[in-house]
């Protein structure tokens, strides 16, 4: 979202892709638990940061893993709405400092998707939900849910229960 100026967003997918691609390094090397034993040490404090960093396309695929071992050390899925609701205000505050960005990318995106995959335009709101709760470029969800005018209210609510639903979805999945 902050590189929305600086890079296009077939540019920012490839990064995000990386990204989620060093992240299961990560996990794979061990640092999901070193980091998880630390935060679940602060309770639900754990939580609010390990969610505030549920936010960036950089983190946000290590802190879901984050997020998931403190939910599976505390034995309780209650553990993803303080860690939801302090990604939502993290990344609330980001849209509000970049808007007049997203909502012209979110523009664009919205005319090209709907001129390249107009088929499958009944699946965008849907798909555009759980963009919120994956490491993709905000704007792909913005534009998927076809909100080029941004109501942070409306955005806030979509955001908290597009990231707990995911979370939850994974947490089912992976029968944690």
């Amino acid at each position: 979202m902050l590189f929305s100026k600086k890079y296009t967003i077939e540019r920012r997918l490839q990064i995000a892709i990386a990204f989620i691609l060093l992240s299961f390094l990560l996990v794979f090397a061990g640092a999901d638990r070193i980091v998880s034993l630390h935060l679940v040490n602060l309770g639900v404090f754990g939580a609010i940061i390990a969610g505030a960093f549920y936010t960036f396309g950089i983190t946000t695929p290590f802190s879901m893993v984050v997020i998931l071992e403190l939910m599976k050390l505390e034995g309780s899925y209650i553990l993803a709405i303080p860690a939801c609701l302090s990604a939502t205000a993290v990344d609330c505050y980001f849209f509000y400092l970049v808007r007049q960005s997203l909502e012209a990318n979110s523009k664009k995106l919205v005319h090209y998707l709907r001129s390249k995959f107009s088929r499958f335009s009944p699946l965008f709101p849907f798909a555009g939900f759980f963009v919120f709760g994956l490491p993709l470029p905000d704007e792909l969800g913005l534009a998927l849910m076809e909100m080029t005018d941004i109501k942070l209210s409306k955005l806030a609510a979509v955001i908290f229960l597009a990231k707990l639903l995911t979370l939850l979805i994974f947490w089912q999945a992976l029968g944690v």
